[in-house]
């Protein structure tokens, strides 16, 4: 298959492609008008060497036309060096070889009796060449120097005494002022054509260098996606995927072109499903030889009969189910969260009255008990309110790069301070170097949590280690935490409910501690689990973490 390129986005910019794509035909253009020169510098040399002279070519001066012809050729072949090279300039190797057009042609054009030998049009030439190549400036004054040239050439014999036919001369100056105005006139249409051609080009280049920086940022953004995507064509030969698709399928990078089929049967069979039906019905979801649960989705390309192939994405079902249970768990939080702040007030009102109907209570009496009872309750009651609301904060994560070692040396000073346990009764190994991506307040609570309901099933502290901390990295690169005792366990028959909510073992439990541990792993794209100790003997929480390089990308709720 063709692999997507996953190097990050390096944008051209688009005025260092632009002048180098100028330069490039600027330097093209130079070496044809070249050839344009040997061609015509070539011609004359060789007409100048036939033994049987062709009118009008050298009818003046053979002599001045030979050597004219042979100098020009000569300045042609020394461009095709200096052009190959590169050196001098292009400003100055296009200055000197207009200049030296203008002056020989001239001398060819004397040496063939004048304008009426027809070779002045080739002033035009060199003219126009100018205005493509060099400035407004250079262009204007090349077309005067042109101009001066043919008139000095026309009146070189009155200038010179020489015996001429002054009416022919004095008739010939028309024509020198109409061959003067067709030079101006080429030199400003050229250089105005010129100009629009160059914004043109820069342009084309401008929009040719977004596009291709646009192809290569989309290019990234497919393959960064957390769902699968493929291209197939109509023979159902896989063009392109992203490395999601290439995970899902377990397909490795840069395999070569593969047939569909041979990849995943039963997917190119729901592939020729949609195509013989697209309003058909949803799929079935699509279970990989890799482990993973896909929804698949079909789009064509092309409109029928001209399809091109087909667009294939792939969603990993346990990715959706995790993502409408974060969903519905955030508005039932935030319902939880409503209701327990209406209960707080009363709440705490019933408290306060307890407490005064305590005091006012005469000390033994059956209200003493009474009142007692209705102060634990409501205690209870409030640690209750106080974890439902802490389910709500679990749809305003703000997840960070942590450094686990140092996490855990501080989680473990204060959390022995604060329920006066001592600090050898915990450990940690394992996390030297590691990092996880968790918001650092809910990251608290969790572990506090899964720390709680190993000390609540441990036995007292008498110099050995109630609770370890060991982290490591998994067989998919993530990190992970297991939060170890060696307490009573819990019964085979309830292991399956303990991350229920209202679930508890003690009287004086909530059942709401792994409940919300659990629900702010989900919501921090992490996940715990439960597992018994060797022989039934303990506990281990296993938390599984976000990697710290995709805590930029997480789609956390």
């Amino acid at each position: 298959m063709d692999a997507i390129d996953k190097r990050m986005v390096t944008p051209v910019p688009a005025h260092v492609a632009s002048q180098a794509a100028v330069a490039a035909q600027n330097w093209k253009l130079l070496a044809l008008y070249n050839y344009y020169r040997l061609t015509v510098s070539g011609g004359a040399a060789v007409l100048a060497l036939t033994s049987t002279p062709i009118h009008p070519f050298g009818v003046s001066s053979p002599e001045l036309f030979l050597v004219s012809s042979l100098i020009y050729a000569a300045l042609g072949i020394g461009s095709l060096i200096t052009i190959h090279r590169g050196w001098p300039d292009f400003d100055a190797q296009a200055t000197m070889q207009i200049f030296g057009d203008i002056a020989l042609i001239t001398l060819l054009m004397h040496a063939s009796g004048g304008l009426s030998s027809g070779l002045g049009l080739l002033l035009l030439v060199a003219v126009a060449a100018s205005s493509l190549m060099l400035g407004k400036k250079l262009t204007i004054f090349y077309a005067a120097l042109a101009t001066l040239a043919a008139l000095v050439e026309h009146s070189w014999g009155w200038w010179t005494r020489a015996e001429v036919n002054m009416s022919e001369v004095i008739q010939g100056y028309p024509q020198v002022g109409m061959l003067g105005i067709g030079l101006f006139a080429t030199a400003m249409l050229g250089y105005t054509l010129a100009t629009r051609l160059r914004a043109t080009e820069a342009l084309a280049e401008r929009r040719g260098v977004d596009l291709a920086n646009l192809t290569q940022l989309n290019a990234l953004v497919i393959q960064r996606l957390h769902s699968g995507v493929l291209v197939c064509d109509r023979d159902g030969r896989i063009r392109m995927m992203n490395r999601t698709a290439e995970t899902f399928l377990g397909i490795p990078q840069g395999s070569g072109r593969a047939v569909l089929a041979s990849v995943s049967a039963e997917l190119a069979a729901q592939l020729a499903q949609w195509a013989a039906n697209p309003t058909r019905p949803t799929r079935a979801p699509l279970n990989v030889e890799t482990g993973y649960t896909l929804i698949s989705r079909f789009i064509m390309l092309g409109e029928p009969p001209r399809q091109t192939g087909t667009l294939i994405f792939l969603e990993d079902a346990a990715m959706l189910r995790q993502q409408a249970q974060q969903l519905k768990m955030a508005a039932l939080a935030r319902l939880t969260a409503s209701i327990a702040h209406e209960i707080r007030n009363p709440l705490g009102a019933i408290a306060n009255a307890a407490q005064l109907l305590g005091e006012a209570a005469p000390q033994g009496a059956e209200e003493t008990r009474l009142v007692r009872i209705i102060s634990e309750q409501s205690q209870r009651m409030n640690v209750i309110v106080e974890n439902i609301t802490q389910l709500s904060r679990r749809d305003k994560v703000n997840p960070v790069k942590l450094p686990l070692q140092s996490w855990l040396e501080e989680f473990m000073q204060h959390f022995a301070d604060t329920l006066s346990v001592p600090r050898e009764a915990f450990a940690v190994y394992g996390a030297d170097g590691l990092q996880v991506c968790i918001d650092p307040d809910q990251f608290y609570q969790i572990v506090g949590n899964l720390s709680q309901n190993s000390l609540r099933n441990s036995p007292p502290y008498n110099g050995n280690l109630l609770v370890k901390y060991q982290c490591g990295t998994g067989p998919d690169g993530r990190p992970f935490l297991d939060v170890i005792d060696w307490g009573k366990g819990v019964a085979e028959e309830i292991r399956d409910k303990i991350f229920e909510p209202f679930f508890t073992t003690t009287p004086k439990g909530t059942g709401l501690g792994l409940y919300i541990a659990r629900e702010l792993c989900e919501g921090n794209a992490a996940a715990v689990d439960f597992f018994p100790g060797p022989g039934g003997v303990g506990s281990r929480f296993h938390v599984t973490f976000a990697r710290a390089e995709d805590c930029g990308e997480l789609g956390i709720l």
